[in-house]
């Protein structure tokens, strides 16, 4: 297994288990109606996704180090490009279609409320589900698209 390719499937893993880890703490405080800390979770999360990536991807270099081939650039480069653009059509359809949800709203004169600090901590939250969501599917086209060797 390449170097990217494992970088990948770490991304991929370690994404999974702390966000969803995350998101799930967020869906209980929102049943509780509390959102206290929920700003020092989120540091932690982020902290955790950078630290865990950081060490298992050193780790695997460190361990495959004369293993290594020659980057790809062709076919690899091509997968993490074609998996990048579906990625990012998919953030511009979420961010979009959230705001289409809010125009229609306002039609009715239905207010979302985000004015105190339960309606923000919810909109911040469902920001960073779209890039969550963008980044898994990002990793996960990639690896679905490198060519096997």
């Amino acid at each position: 297994m390449t170097h990217r390719r494992t970088h990948l499937w770490i991304s991929l893993i370690v994404g999974l288990a702390v966000w969803g880890g995350y998101f799930a703490h967020f869906l209980q405080q929102m049943r509780r109606g509390e959102t206290g800390g929920l700003a020092l979770w989120f540091l932690g999360a982020l902290a955790a996704i950078v630290v865990a990536e950081t060490v298992a991807t050193g780790l695997i270099a460190w361990l495959v180090r004369r293993k290594t081939r020659a980057l790809d650039d062709g076919p690899t480069l091509q997968a993490a490009l074609k998996a990048s653009h579906v990625a990012l059509m998919l953030l511009i359809g979420l961010v979009l279609t959230a705001a289409g949800g809010l125009a229609f709203a306002s039609l009715f004169g239905w207010s979302f409320d985000l004015s105190d600090a339960r309606g923000q901590v919810i909109a911040a939250n469902a920001l960073l589900a779209m890039v969550v969501a963008a980044e898994l599917l990002r990793a996960g086209l990639t690896l679905a698209l490198m060519p096997r060797r």
